[in-house]
């Protein structure tokens, strides 16, 4: 009698009734083994539970006979569960005609992690296969894909698979540390990876950008006849952190636009937590009919209540009371 995983598979998918349909699939081999048994006499056999999920106890023997099946937990006791130990007919088993013998699938649920054994007690002498399976996860990365703030950090994980080794092709651009925690080092575009104990490579395109805010430019056709408005439309830090924010001035009418009045502008943070304001009673600035001027405004390092924040994901709002002409 042969043996090979694709039994298991193939009886687990047609016998298991019950038993979750992903398992046919997706299956993690916990024991497997050919045996030989006398007749009352038990023949125990370890496996190691890493999970929660479901687990099958897979049969094959040339005859249908009548078995006892326990489980016992480490310290060699019967596990506290349910039909333990649990006795077999002749009757409860399949006709396998692929492997010209007789097979049973009994099926654990919400086990714990630990190690166990299982014993097998049969009625009569025979030699018999055993396979301890347990439904796997299929090894998933919480991002497939990734933008990243220069000078800021992202949090990776694996679910359904153990991870080797966590691995960056260009630590020059963004680095990973053994936890999974990604570190955004260089503007540019980076493939990190988790090698998982399996072999398998879960890949996270990671792309950094630079700390920069950027928004709508707008222009004199956005504003109604003889109005004016004014967006930040880009900001940053420069040498000395200090943010400095370039707004674009429109104006949509006759004459010329002077000056700009109460400005005050509200930089918050990825949060929404309010980290610098801009104010001013008058901003003098002179715009021309129809057209449009960009307007610098700093506010000093020392005046903002984060030193560092994510300024690309920021949010930056501009508000004024009042404006002057000239004609």
């Amino acid at each position: 009698m042969t043996f090979v995983l694709a039994f298991a598979v193939l009886f687990t998918a047609v016998f298991a009734g019950a038993t979750s349909a992903e398992a046919a699939e997706n299956v993690q081999v916990l024991s497997s083994k050919k045996e030989n048994a006398t007749a009352g006499t038990e023949v125990r056999t370890p496996f190691t539970v890493t999970s929660s999920k479901e687990i099958m106890i897979i049969v094959l023997a040339p005859t249908a006979i009548d078995v006892q099946l326990s489980i016992y937990d480490s310290t060699g006791k019967l596990a506290n569960m349910n039909q333990n130990p649990i006795s077999l007919t002749a009757s409860d088993w399949k006709y396998v005609e692929k492997e010209n013998g007789y097979g049973f699938v009994y099926s654990l649920k919400n086990f714990s992690s630990g190690d166990y054994s299982c014993g097998m007690t049969f009625s009569s002498d025979t030699t018999y296969i055993l396979e301890i399976d347990q439904v796997s996860e299929e090894a998933k990365i919480s991002s497939t894909k990734a933008v990243i703030t220069k000078g800021f950090t992202k949090k990776l994980s694996v679910s359904g698979a153990q991870v080797k080794e966590w691995k960056s092709k260009n630590p020059k651009v963004a680095k990973v540390d053994q936890s999974g925690k990604v570190t955004a080092i260089a503007a540019g575009k980076v493939t990190v990876y988790a090698q998982t104990t399996d072999g398998e490579n879960l890949i996270c395109q990671v792309e950094v950008k630079e700390n920069k805010f950027s928004d709508k430019v707008i222009v004199p056709s956005d504003l109604e006849y003889n109005q004016w408005g004014m967006n930040v439309y880009k900001a940053s830090f420069d040498k000395s952190g200090n943010l400095v924010m370039t707004a674009r001035v429109a104006y949509n009418g006759p004459g010329r636009m002077a000056c700009m009045k109460n400005v005050r502008i509200t930089v918050k943070d990825e949060n929404g937590k309010t980290v610098g304001v801009y104010k001013t009673a008058r901003k003098n600035v002179t715009v021309l009919s129809y057209s449009t001027k960009d307007v610098k405004f700093v506010i000093k390092k020392s005046a903002l209540k984060k030193k560092k924040f994510d300024l690309r994901n920021a949010s930056i709002t501009e508000d004024a009371t009042g404006h002057g002409y000239n004609h």
